[in-house]
């Protein structure tokens, strides 16, 4: 049996939107809590700065591979992360 969404398209992009956003501030305050710029994190992480920028301002919305490179470059375990992450 396949999953049926009740949101409707606008309400999952909104959904998403918000997430997206939350998810932003998570990682600019773990970030900021660790002492660590933008450019270390993306050096650390393996990823470009710019798109961390857009990462910490909500523009793109990662993959859970990005967000796993993310807490390893903060030296925190990905768990961990996902479990300070406000729901």
């Amino acid at each position: 049996m396949r999953y049926k969404s009740t949101l409707t398209r606008k309400g999952e992009e909104k959904l998403k939107a918000q997430f997206t956003k939350r998810l932003a501030r998570h990682i600019k305050k773990v970030r900021k809590e660790k002492k660590i710029t933008q450019e270390q994190l993306a050096f650390d992480a393996g990823l470009n700065s710019a798109y961390v920028g857009h990462l910490e301002r909500g523009i793109y919305s990662p993959t859970l591979y990005v967000i796993w490179k993310i807490s390893q470059a903060l030296k925190i375990n990905l768990s961990e992360f996902l479990k300070k992450f406000p729901s």
